[in-house]
């Protein structure tokens, strides 16, 4: 008798889970879509030429150089802005260079990436740039189904769609479909920007997600795997000199005195630079898996983690790391975020990207007491730069900020170049 009933039981759960097989759902869902746009060599291998102004529609990378501001135009190019006069930026020009999503200048030469070579770029003309070196296969990390073409860009689109609950994306932010990555609105990828670590009058200002940076006599770029250096001792003839493997998901490089702090979405690689050719590794910092990038201050290392990212984390925080002991980083403390991006610190406080929760300013003076000093809303940043102790520069999906700081708790618009405009 207790064999029959266990059997009717086992019969019941069977006829009730193909009855759940037999039912269907479900789910409308918005997506921001990226389609992928591919070239030949021919076509991305040209002379950089300056274009008549265009609208700033999809910012990524921001830099700062003499009285200039350069804000690429993400696969495409970079707009450039005089800030001689701080409350009214002007468009000179538009630099045509596919592909392109980070630079770093050096004594009047700009470094970019085009596609997947680096080209050096005289801009002393500011509106009549010259390309006066270009290293080919700089970067040979593309997507690539075709041996003719090369990945260059992608267009990006909001879609929705209607995703049956067996469909093996649903429920997922980000998936690839039909050759092209699909992001769920709300983790979006953003790209941005270069260093404020060790700038010198000859070379630019810029912030947290570089990929790009320069210390000295050379550049050094990172990609999603490598860290390389160029010899720019003579800026307009960088010379490859090295290349160190790294393992996947590298992301920024934040130069610091004479260390090299390199942020993967796995942790944090600091390394020696004494000796400039071939940086040495040092040490590593493990986190959780989570997009990462770092700005260090004398004993301490801040990095940003955050979840609904390409990067598929799990973790809205900022990381406070003690790095006195450069061989042996520990965590100091961890403080909850909503949706952490870029950074850039000074003068005891820390301007944080929050994404849609636009950025907040902490104080840092004590890495184990930080807390909010103001909080500006109802605007995106994914980036910053501490221009000067009174002076930030946002950049988000709205366009580009400049704020006074002069009083951190009270922060106040001084110029914008909105998208569209």
């Amino acid at each position: 008798m207790k064999n029959l009933k266990y059997l009717f039981s086992g019969l019941i759960l069977i006829l009730l889970f193909q009855s759940c097989l037999k039912d269907s759902c479900t789910e409308q869902r918005e997506f921001i879509q990226y389609t992928p746009v591919y070239m030949t060599k021919a076509q991305f291998r040209k002379n950089v030429e300056a274009t008549v102004t265009r609208k700033l529609e999809n910012p990524g990378k921001m830099y700062f150089y003499k009285q200039y501001l350069f804000i690429n135009e993400q696969g495409k190019g970079v707009h450039i802005y005089d800030m001689k006069d701080e409350t009214n930026p002007v468009k000179i020009s538009f630099y045509d260079i596919p592909g392109n999503f980070d630079i770093a200048v050096k004594n009047n030469i700009m470094y970019a990436d085009n596609a997947i070579d680096l080209i050096a770029i005289d801009i002393t003309d500011i509106s009549n740039p010259k390309t006066v070196k270009r290293i080919e296969d700089f970067n040979n990390q593309y997507i690539n189904y075709d041996p003719q073409l090369y990945y260059v860009y992608s267009v990006k689109s909001n879609v929705t769609q209607i995703l049956d609950c067996n469909n093996p994306n649903f429920g997922r932010g980000i998936f690839f479909e039909g050759g092209f990555a699909n992001f769920d609105a709300s983790s979006a990828p953003n790209s941005s920007v270069i260093n404020t670590g060790n700038n010198t009058s000859s070379s630019g200002i810029g912030g947290s997600f570089a990929r790009f940076t320069v210390v000295n006599d050379y550049l050094y770029t990172v990609n999603q795997s490598s860290l390389k250096s160029y010899l720019i001792s003579t800026p307009s003839n960088p010379e490859f000199k090295n290349t160190t493997q790294l393992g996947w998901g590298i992301e920024t490089i934040f130069p610091y005195k004479d260390k090299l702090f390199v942020g993967s979405n796995a942790g944090m690689f600091i390394f020696d630079n004494s000796r400039p050719e071939t940086p040495v590794l040092l040490s590593t910092f493990e986190h959780a898996r989570a997009c990462d990038p770092v700005v260090v201050h004398e004993n301490t290392a801040y990095v940003t983690l955050r979840n609904g990212s390409e990067c598929n984390g799990f973790i809205n925080q900022l990381d406070v790391i003690d790095i006195s002991n450069i061989l042996q980083p520990k965590l100091i403390k961890s403080y909850p975020m909503k949706h952490p991006h870029g950074l850039s610190y000074s003068e005891g406080k820390i301007y944080l990207a929050e994404g849609e929760y636009g950025f907040k300013v902490l104080n840092a003076e004590d890495p184990n007491k930080i807390n909010e000093i103001a909080k500006i809303e109802n605007i995106h940043s994914y980036d910053m730069i501490s221009l000067t102790k009174d002076r930030l520069f946002m950049i988000g999906d709205d366009g580009f900020y400049q704020y006074n700081v002069t009083d951190p708790k009270t922060p106040k618009v001084v110029s914008t170049i909105k998208i569209n405009e």
